[in-house]
């Protein structure tokens, strides 16, 4: 949701042989990490506040709400440490890179008042993903006497038919440099207006300017009249969304946060950005490397898009043959878990490689090819994603080069061979080249999959394989009215099946708040089934969207776990009871890891069926479950059984075959394993599930 976007934006490369980018120690989220998200804004940080967040069985707190300062984090980490919670720091210079272009010249002045409002036309910078912070101007303030007040108000053009927003400042001030507050997304190279107004017949000024045209991006106005070469003193506080058109903090500012934090107890991590764009990826892994270097015991914490994100932000793509005289090959860097490649996966047009083209794939040690690694050769391909197999053992954090040859046949070339353009990375610090020369972009590959290129799952694969501390990602399910995502199973198997991949683990967003026309308010029981579904999932922690009750931020939120006059709305008790079980099952949770997830009843989209020969199975399959199947480290057996009915209780009766000698629950409310009515017998036991209620049984580990 824009929430939080729009929260995150008021908020030297190494050498290729770099350091290594091992995981953070992350510190303990004990039991279990159940967090929120819009927490007490900056007046809101008092004990009380946060010991209701405490009350409610959460465990940590991602800041929000403008609390992005210093002296606002301080406050709240105060409050976080006296509760027993820890705190993910949010920084506005982290999500928005700030600049600032002005027009400061000034030998003359004019007066504002209700009779004579002034004006300037400016022009936007051409970089993307703009926004206007700020607009200062330079007004004498021995006239602006107290109780009259000034508007800036901010246009598309001159004519003022399309407001974007205003900001209001009453007398007296400080300073002749009064700052407005406007906040609004611009459309770059594009030419706005803003205009100061008073409300009071009497004059205000001199409003600084210049008696020659000494600004070309626009022009001074008066009464809505455009005054030949005269531009009024203006300063255009700019911020950027970082990571957009090569932005991103400096070592210097990291290093700067890292040193405020990083002995702070109530401290869990550091915020770095919301919903990134695939683009913005590698600028990402850069800055948690930077963090890394300077706060090793905190984690970092960057939560994806869903599956329904309407733009994935990939950029634009473009292509290379491979011919028999022209080589394509890609230098990369393995991560701290890679040891062994077996394929390599590239974005070919198949439609221009015949049968009797061979390409050949070849994996060197560097691009210097000193060492040859693995090679396959494939001549034609059914898919425009070939697979070459290489089955080589590798480092990690070491570099490697892949090179794609022609062997001649056809018309002995072939393409396109896809890579990224306009200076899009997919990978940090490496490079494409063709004909052994570097060129500006990355050809698209992956290790280890087989991936629509550019697809959600393409997404998410870029993140997890980049090692970060945890994946965590965002999917509302329920919406306006009484229907329910059908893309939120797909969502889980692919964040399920790429953080196994890369050996990390996620956690996920629980929809508990309404928005008009978007997302109904989830009852407790759709709350419940959020929970245990992903923990059936495999999710090593939850964040609650939202905790209070957000207001004027652009979408009309309503109902949240706190309501805006700041009582306790109906989830509360809700979230309250369901997390009080949630901390029992934590640390047997935290162990596991999961093995497998079938569905039984009419499957959802993406949802696997329960195999006809597993160890665990429902009588009546057609009951609508999921079984959620784990491991511990000791390769003993768990299984979460899960209501997928989120309006009706159920009880289920389970076959468990072979019959181990017991089987026992994790209790809900002792976290200790407690009897059931399993019998070893007849292999048989009885499950009763609220709606959307999970289960979790543990077998014994002599159980094959």
């Amino acid at each position: 949701m824009n929430i939080k976007k729009m929260a995150l934006l008021s908020v030297a490369l190494a050498s290729i042989a770099g350091g290594a980018s091992a995981q953070a120690a992350v510190p303990a989220v004990d039991p279990f990490p159940i967090g929120i998200f819009w927490s007490p804004g900056p007046t809101e940080t008092t004990s009380a506040k946060y010991q209701e967040i405490k009350d409610m069985n959460a465990t940590f707190v991602l800041l929000s709400n403008g609390v992005d300062t210093y002296a606002e984090n301080d406050a709240s980490l105060a409050q976080c440490a006296a509760k027993g919670l820890k705190c993910v720091v949010q920084d506005d210079r982290l999500g928005s890179y700030k600049f600032t272009f002005g027009q400061t010249a000034g030998n003359d002045g004019k007066y504002v008042s209700s009779g004579n409002s002034l004006g300037q036309t400016f022009t936007t910078p051409a970089d993307p993903d703009i926004a206007i912070d700020t607009i200062q101007l330079y007004i004498d303030r021995t006239q602006w006497t107290a109780g009259r007040k000034l508007t800036l108000s901010l246009y598309t053009s001159p004519s003022k038919t399309n407001l974007l927003g205003s900001s209001s400042i009453t007398g007296p001030v400080a300073d002749d440099y009064p700052v407005f507050k406007l906040y609004q997304w611009l459309t770059p190279g594009t030419t706005y207006y803003f205009e100061l107004t008073s409300d009071n017949a009497s004059n205000i000024g001199w409003v600084v300017g210049q008696t020659s045209n000494v600004y070309a991006g626009g022009t001074a106005y008066q009464n809505g009249t455009a005054l030949a070469n005269y531009d009024f003193w203006f300063r255009l506080n700019y911020g950027q969304k970082m990571y957009s058109g090569g932005t991103q903090p400096s070592t210097t500012l990291i290093n700067d946060i890292a040193a405020h934090y990083a002995a702070n107890p109530g401290v869990l991590g550091y915020s770095l950005m919301d919903e990134p764009s695939a683009a913005a990826m590698v600028g990402l892994q850069g800055t948690m490397e930077k963090f890394r270097q300077a706060d090793p015991n905190h984690l970092t914490y960057v939560n994806l898009l869903p599956t329904y994100a309407s733009n994935l932000g990939f950029g634009a793509q473009a292509g290379d043959y491979v011919t028999t005289s022209s080589a394509l090959g890609q230098s990369f860097k393995t991560n701290s878990g890679t040891t062994h490649i077996s394929t390599i996966q590239l974005y070919i047009d198949k439609s221009q490689w015949g049968s009797n083209e061979p390409l050949t794939l070849k994996l060197w040690n560097s691009p210097a090819k000193t060492t040859l690694l693995g090679q396959s050769t494939l001549s034609g391909s059914s898919t425009n994603f070939p697979i070459f197999t290489v089955n080589a053992a590798v480092s990690p954090n070491t570099v490697y080069y892949w090179e794609l040859t022609h062997g001649g046949g056809g018309d002995n070339s072939v393409g396109w061979v896809i890579r990224t353009t306009g200076g899009v990375k997919l990978e940090k610090d490496v490079t494409a080249y063709a004909s052994g020369v570097p060129i500006n972009g990355d050809y698209w590959f992956a290790l280890n999959q087989s991936l629509n290129p550019f697809s959600y799952e393409d997404y998410v694969y870029r993140w997890a394989s980049k090692k970060p501390d945890f994946l965590i990602y965002d999917h509302y399910p329920f919406d306006a009215g009484s229907g329910f995502s059908n893309e939120y199973y797909t969502n889980l198997e692919i964040i399920r099946r790429q953080t196994l991949a890369a050996s990390i683990d996620f956690w996920t967003y629980i929809q508990s708040v309404g928005i008009t026309g978007a997302l109904r308010l989830p009852t407790e029981n759709e709350l419940r089934y959020q929970i245990y579904t992903s923990l059936a999932y495999g999710a090593k922690g939850i964040n609650y969207f939202t905790y209070e009750t957000p207001s004027g931020q652009g979408e009309s939120f309503h109902d949240g776990i706190i309501l805006p006059d700041g009582s306790k709305g109906p989830l509360y008790a809700s979230a309250q009871t369901i997390n009080g079980g949630l901390l029992k099952l934590g640390p047997t949770l935290k162990t596991l890891v999961s093995q497998a997830v079938y569905h039984t009843g009419t499957l959802p989209p993406s949802g696997s069926a329960l195999p006809a020969n597993f160890f665990w199975r429902p009588v009546d399959t057609t009951q609508p479950l999921i079984i959620g199947y784990f491991k511990n480290a000791s390769g003993r057996k768990y299984v979460m059984v899960v209501n997928r009915d989120y309006a009706n209780a159920r009880t289920v009766s389970f076959a468990i075959s072979p019959k181990p000698a017991n089987v026992a629950e994790v209790s809900k409310s002792t976290g200790l394993e407690t009897s059931t009515d399993y019998n070893a017998t007849t292999g048989m036991l009885t499950s009763s599930l609220a709606p959307g209620e999970g289960r979790l049984y543990a077998l014994p580990l002599t159980t094959d």
